[in-house]
């Protein structure tokens, strides 16, 4: 069995203390290759990245990825205590090779101590033939305490609470739209018609109380697992004491932000921190992470549709808000609610992935709520260059790709993150010239050459719908998925939703609620504008105010 080149594999660490965890999958076949023979598996992702040298220890989750095929099982072992090992397994597609037909992505946790050398390896059984092994080395740094620190803050009287969002409709929403002339006004009416008819709680949230938001700096991790203080994000949070009376709600809301969002920016202009301000204004306490290369970090690139890396910064800001005595009197669990759309709904789900199987047991989260976002990153970003290609030929995931507006989120959002922290072997020049997808590089893509298998791994690696049930760690969640896409979608293809439902289906409880985006002024809107982002961006604050009379 032979598997794709370019090894990755970390220098050995020392350490202390130990453990051991198995995979839940079968023991490979017995095979004619002779003993003695070890061959090392290939890693295409892992946090801490090899060889890191200041990992914080207060974290200790762990991730390797690496490519296998279904009969492979691994016993795992570390040299630091309590360890536990989750895997996800999904069928690879369209490589150069059939040799290496899965990726296995092990979500480990272990306790960590400051100042030491660490070592995860696995290995098949020993009396296996070839025997397979791989190593994670990394190193943490000294202890850096979790803890929020405010650097700014905004309060909020209900009444104003009331009129963000008509302000937001009026105001802010139009110039994101960049709708063309001839029909800017036609469609803004539309769009502000809607939003008096139909999104009743948005338009009209009913503030109960006043709102405080703080923007807060907390100690994370970047991309690679490296220790960081500069990661932000919003907590809002009702103020009570001005309050007759305040019963603490029975659930946290988690946001998680769509492109372009910055939440801790405190703006009105931001959707995110308009919902925040609202959801906090009924009475919750509202976390919504920053994207690392957003807020404190802006200066890198974002993590976009990166599922595990973005997952882990939510899951640290979440873990250090439920864990500061401040937010007690407005928290009265840890049960979760978890909502995103487009982006936002991608790292929903790489968020519930990372809290049901790196999460504490006291965090539960009872429901997901995610809409308009591209689960299927892989075929998602083949369909772009199916079309640049002209091999579309009707398949839902490119007809409705538009060359001026979708492109620019294949080379300007998905590729920076993708190249600059993962391994593909490939820079920007060798996919991008003059901001246009180079022809040899769709060609080569589309031909499945052996050059972008690499891509094509870490493209699956961070898409959801291949997940396979059986063995799935999900599977048994007592977490509620809520589903949301409009068959209209021109940015994100709807295939990507449906495919999601049917992987998750018999794993967990799944609602897809294919009504909502799918009404008639969808379809009126679709047949006006071929602006990709206009019916998405609808369907999104449907989706919102749907979301938000569910939690009244």
């Amino acid at each position: 069995m032979a598997f794709i080149g370019l090894s990755m594999l970390c220098a050995c660490g020392g350490g202390g203390g130990g453990g051991s965890a198995s995979t839940p999958v079968a023991d490979p076949p017995a095979s004619p290759d002779p003993p003695g023979d070890t061959r090392a598996l290939t890693i295409v992702d892992a946090v801490p990245a090899a060889g890191a040298i200041n990992a914080n220890p207060a974290f200790g989750s762990l991730r390797v990825a690496h490519l296998g095929t279904a009969d492979l099982a691994l016993t795992f072992s570390a040299d630091c205590e309590n360890l536990s090992v989750n895997t996800f397994q999904q069928p690879l597609f369209d490589l150069s090779s059939s040799a290496a037909d899965q990726l296995l992505d092990h979500r480990a946790t272990c306790s960590l101590e400051p100042s030491s050398a660490y070592r995860l390896t696995a290995e098949t059984h020993p009396n296996a033939a070839p025997i397979y092994t791989l190593e994670q080395a990394f190193s943490t740094g000294p202890l850096n305490t979790p803890g929020l620190l405010i650097t700014d803050s905004v309060d909020l009287p209900r009444s104003e609470v009331n009129q963000l969002f008509q302000g937001y409709v009026q105001g802010a929403l139009p110039g994101q739209l960049d709708l063309p002339a001839g029909i800017e006004s036609l469609v803004l009416n539309l769009l502000i018609d809607i939003a008096d008819s139909s999104w009743n709680h948005l338009a009209n949230p009913g503030a109960l109380y006043d709102v405080r938001n703080l923007q807060v700096a907390y100690a994370s991790r970047t991309p690679d697992g490296a220790a960081s203080n500069q990661l932000t994000g919003l907590v809002s949070m009702p103020i009570i004491a001005t309050a007759s009376q305040f019963a603490p709600r029975d659930r946290i809301i988690v946001l998680t932000h769509a492109t372009g969002s910055t939440p801790s920016a405190l703006s009105p202009a931001d959707a995110w921190f308009i919902l925040a301000s609202q959801f906090a204004s009924r009475g919750y306490l509202v976390i919504a992470p920053d994207n690392y290369g957003r807020g404190g970090t802006a200066s890198a690139d974002e993590t976009y549709l990166l599922d595990y890396q973005t997952a882990q910064n939510g899951f640290d800001l979440v873990s250090q808000v439920l864990a500061d005595p401040e937010y007690d009197a407005v928290n009265s669990g840890n049960d979760l609610t978890i909502i995103g759309y487009s982006q936002g709904g991608h790292s929903a789900i790489g968020l519930w992935k990372m809290l049901e199987t790196q999460g504490s047991g006291d965090l539960v989260v009872r429901e997901v709520h995610a809409g308009g976002a591209p689960h299927n990153l892989y075929r998602t970003f083949r369909g772009v260059l199916q079309y640049l290609d002209g091999s579309c030929a009707g398949d839902d995931y490119c007809r409705y790709v538009d060359r001026e507006s979708t492109l620019p989120f294949a080379t300007d959002r998905i590729l920076p993150g993708l190249l600059g922290y993962t391994e593909t072997g490939l820079a920007t020049d060798d996919l991008i010239d003059e901001g246009t997808i180079r022809p040899d590089f769709i060609a080569g893509f589309l031909s499945d050459e052996a050059t972008y298998d690499l891509l094509k791994v870490q493209l699956q690696l961070n898409s959801f719908t291949g997940m396979i049930a059986g063995g799935n760690p999900l599977a048994g969640s007592v977490t509620g998925v809520h589903l949301y896409h409009s068959a209209f979608d021109r940015l994100v293809p709807e295939a990507n939703t449906r495919e999601l439902a049917a992987a998750l289906e018999p794993l967990v409880t799944v609602d897809f609620d294919e009504s909502r985006c799918n009404a008639d002024g969808y379809e009126l809107l679709f047949n006006l504008t071929d602006k990709v982002g206009v019916l998405h961006t609808l369907c999104g604050l449907s989706v919102l105010d749907e979301v938000m009379s569910r939690l009244r």
